[in-house]
């Protein structure tokens, strides 16, 4: 059940679902890291 947590996730799902959350942040952001040095390597901003 909740274990009397604030969300209703057991420590397992929070476990699955800040791992979840984790891999698709470091996704999104290894992606816009590169579309910048890309778009940088074209056209330098500064």
């Amino acid at each position: 059940m909740s274990d009397g947590s604030p969300t209703g996730l057991s420590n397992e799902e929070a476990k699955e679902v800040h791992s979840a959350f984790m891999s698709g942040f470091l996704g999104f952001t290894g992606i816009a890291v590169i579309a910048h040095i890309l778009i940088w390597m074209w056209r330098p901003w500064f």
